[in-house]
């Protein structure tokens, strides 16, 4: 069977022309300038072009690896048409003009099922999206950086285009070898570039070990300045594959890199604070522990005893008491007790597995204390010394025990694990223990020694472990695996869920929900009631309108628009001259989110510089706010506030003096912004807000410029000719005008109970093929069926299919849940008649 047999070779080319085409078209109105990130792009879309015609299978790779991280929209300003967009194009381009060439057999096919499936879901996509855009509104200034705007239809619908253009590419390259050699490799990629992104973002904001705060980390996703969880519903459906690494690892280096991209994925997960995606993960952990408990259809089943119950429960039994201790640790001793108390119970997991020497255990024992003894008498008062931290005797003893541990264990062929390295490894123990109560009597006193004589009697029960006739663990690559990954949960989860911010999260979960059911009902009552809107939805992307509009408490949403001067009788400006227009919020119950207008600018710390812009608006209000902050996305910190005052019309001047432009010069200096090491400097961003009273008010925006002491322009587009580009703009807080907030709520109004049924029956049949595929043995099937699941559990109280990126992250992973293999031909002596 060709892979492009549903496609004729003619139409495949003439579908590369336009993508190619569309593709210079963009790149052609493309704002490249104003900082790196433009031209680390210009040099990324060449070399993924030569690659695609080195390596036409590496796109596999590519867009899983470049689909979370490719966002430069806050550099750009662009988020109807994106930088994702123009490598899909590309992709695209490339792929379909080799579709058009000589046939190739196809590597993967779609069932009848399937196929039907996809029909039904492009049906409702192509109506819910004619009904979002239609009709046709002017392509003006407005039209593709507003969401308010019709075309934001075809923003989120784009998702769904994307994934059924890269279809036939799927069934021409994505056979199983080629999943597992280049998209497997992709999400890891990205998943480690998303993770290193969020541990930057947490270091350079509130601090790595700074849990009090209420800072949520945003990482690379620029849709998340109105809200919403991006980044959530990506590790969701990102982070199974880590563990899919981790249990594919075939040697102890990639053991040990998995490890470490686990838990960077975890600290990631764990730092959004995020109730969703917590859950989402514990839902993607038991879906995989009720798997791997199951038996395959055929396998050979274990004889009928209690005997793997009751090891199962005595494992659950142990992890149980040991994560209770560890909780118990944390709260007495903190950091330092709790990873101390993780590297005891990690040396006992080990050395209970080995044959120990018990007969030397009374001699190890009084080694190990006398040696302890020596060394804590000998070892400097930590006053004394000129360093802190693990200088300090406890932490520096509990170290040089952990070092003689590892070198005790480490593989040697030579001299093998005889007695006497055994004897060596069992002082060491006994020198972690002892050290361990001291790190616990040296931060929390006396308390301390109640749970850290409980870890120590734990860990002294794990050792007896290889004296049972039936061993709970063997010191296997899985036991292995399993016991890390464990160990980096707990030394993430315990100090997050014991934060401020966390307990104060889940101590609201309960009001929380009365507020987003209150929305979900608001959300059905902005619905219209007529038939069409029930069956076929509002049209999608139509929800920040409608909310706009017709929202039942009446409150007036911040918005930022682009207008041009009319030419109207009186005005002393040049008809046509583009300006912005910031109007506040307009709330009846009291204080409404801003939302602020916000560029990327490259300030030195303690330099003087001075802004200029030219002002109007029609009354006393809103005030215009402008400061210098240090921000990723939401939550700006360290702020300059500019000295600016619009000034009062003057007395006794005509009702229209307030509509005329006045400028205005602040000179002021930039104190600590810009400061700081290169990796860890925060970004520095102007903000322009309109803040108003009740009532939402305008103010008008022209001629924007920030000039060093060289006279250096810091500004791009300052005059607005170019309407947003390189101007981004974010709502901290109030998130609810975007979002509808569930993802069912959000398939039901937007593309109505056709959408919605068409796309439960897809999410069925995929997770029955996958949950198949899964019994049979196959590991990436049960990844993929636990990041589904995890998606969907976060999309429970999160709208994640009006993220393009995201949506289409989801739509790939379940054509690919869909695709089998193909059927070979009956060979020839099958085929003869006998």
């Amino acid at each position: 069977m060709a892979a492009h047999a549903a496609l004729p070779g003619l139409a495949a080319r003439l579908l590369a022309l336009l993508a190619g085409g569309a593709c210079a078209l963009a790149l052609r109105h493309y704002p490249l300038g104003h900082g790196w990130p433009g031209l680390l792009f210009a040099i990324l879309l060449p070399a993924y072009f030569l690659l695609l015609c080195w390596r036409p299978a590496c796109w596999l790779f590519c867009v899983p690896a470049l689909l979370p991280v490719l966002d430069l929209a806050p550099w750009t300003g662009w988020f109807f048409l994106e930088e994702i967009d123009v490598l899909l194009l590309l992709t695209v381009a490339c792929g379909y003009w080799r579709l058009g060439a000589v046939a190739q057999p196809a590597a993967a096919r779609l069932s009848p099922a399937a196929r039907a499936c996809l029909l039904l879901c492009s049906l409702a996509w192509l109506i819910a999206v004619l009904r979002g855009v239609l009709p046709l509104a002017p392509l003006d200034a407005n039209a593709w950086d507003n969401y308010l705007s019709p075309y934001n239809s075809l923003r989120l619908g784009k998702a769904w285009a994307w994934s059924m253009l890269l279809l036939p590419l799927l069934l021409r390259d994505a056979d199983a070898p080629a999943l597992r050699r280049y998209a497997l490799p992709g999400m890891l990629a990205g998943l480690a570039m998303v993770s290193l992104f969020a541990l930057w973002e947490r270091a350079a904001f509130p601090g790595l070990l700074n849990l009090s705060s209420d800072y949520r980390i945003t990482a690379p996703f620029s849709a998340m300045h109105t809200g919403g969880a991006a980044l959530d519903g990506y590790l969701a459906l990102s982070l199974p594959f880590a563990g899919l690494w981790l249990a594919r690892a075939r040697s102890r280096w990639q053991a040990m890199l998995a490890l470490l991209l686990l838990a960077l994925a975890l600290h990631a997960a764990f730092a959004t604070f995020s109730r969703g995606l917590y859950l989402a993960l514990a839902a993607a952990v038991l879906l995989a522990f009720w798997q791997t408990l199951r038996m395959a259809p055929g396998a050979p089943r274990r004889p009928a005893g209690r005997l793997p119950v009751r090891k199962l429960l005595l494992r659950l039994l142990l992890a149980g008491l040991g994560t209770g201790l560890l909780v118990y640790m944390f709260t007495v001793a903190g950091y330092r007790g709790l990873l101390a108390a993780v590297v005891l119970f990690a040396a006992s997991f080990v050395l209970a597995a080995r044959p120990l020497p018990w007969r030397l255990a009374p001699a190890s024992l009084l080694c190990a204390l006398c040696l302890q003894g020596l060394l804590a008498s000998w070892w400097p008062d930590g006053s004394s010394l000129q360093g802190t931290g693990w200088l300090k005797g406890p932490y520096f003893l509990f170290l040089l025990a952990a070092a003689l541990l590892a070198c005790a264990l480490w593989p040697d062929k030579a001299s093998g694990k005889g007695p006497g390295r055994l004897g060596l490894a069992m002082v060491a123990w006994a020198m972690l223990a002892c050290n361990l109560v001291w790190i616990g009597w040296h931060w929390a006193g006396p308390p301390a020694l109640l749970p850290a004589g409980l870890v120590v009697l734990l860990a002294m029960l794990m050792l007896s472990n290889a004296r049972v006739q039936a061993p709970l663990w063997r010191l296997d690559r899985a036991s292995l695996s399993i016991a890390g990954a464990a160990g980096i949960l707990l030394l993430l989860a315990i100090p997050v869920s014991a934060s401020y911010y966390a307990t104060e999260r889940f101590a609201t979960t309960a009001f929380d929900m009365q507020g987003r059911l209150r929305h979900w009902r608001q959300v059905l009552a902005m619905q219209p009631a007529d038939w069409g809107d029930r069956l076929f939805g509002m049209g999608m992307g139509s929800f920040p309108a409608t909310y706009y509009w017709h929202n039942p408490g009446r409150e007036v949403p911040a918005s930022i628009t682009y207008a041009e001067e009319d030419g109207s009788p009186g005005n002393s400006v040049t008809p046509g001259n583009r300006y912005v227009r910031l109007a506040s919020p307009g709330y009846s119950a009291g204080y409404g989110e801003l939302l602020r207008l916000l560029q990327r600018l490259p300030v030195q710390p303690a330099t003087r510089y001075t802004l200029e812009l030219d002002a109007r608006r029609t009354g006393p209000m809103p005030v215009l706010q402008v400061r210098l902050c240090q921000r990723q996305l939401l939550y700006a910190q360290a702020c300059v506030n500019i000295p600016l005052r619009l000034h009062p019309a003057p007395t006794g001047s005509p009702v229209g003096a307030w509509q005329h432009w006045q400028h205005y010069e602040v000179p002021f200096d930039s104190a600590w912004l810009g400061g700081g090491s290169w990796l860890l400097r925060p970004p520095v961003q102007l903000e322009l807000a309109a803040s108003g009273t009740a009532t939402s008010s305008v103010v008008e925006v022209d001629n924007l410029s920030l000039r060093a002491p060289g006279g250096e322009e810091l500004i791009a587009n300052g005059r607005f000719t170019q309407a947003n580009n390189y101007w981004f703009f974010s709502s901290d807080h109030h998130h609810l005008p975007w979002h509808i907030k569930s993802l069912a709520l959000h398939l039901l109004v937007e593309t109505g109970w056709c959408g919605a049924l068409s796309m439960l029956g897809l999410l069925a049949l995929a997770g029955l093929r996958l949950q198949g595929r899964a019994a049979r043995g196959d590991q990436g099937a049960l990844a993929c069926a636990a990041a589904l699941l995890g998606f969907l559990v976060v999309g429970l109280f999160d709208s994640l299919l009006d993220v393009p990126r995201i949506a289409l992250l989801c739509y790939l992973m379940l054509l690919c849940a869909l695709l089998q293999p193909v059927r070979s031909p009956p060979s020839a002596l099958e085929s003869a008649p006998p």
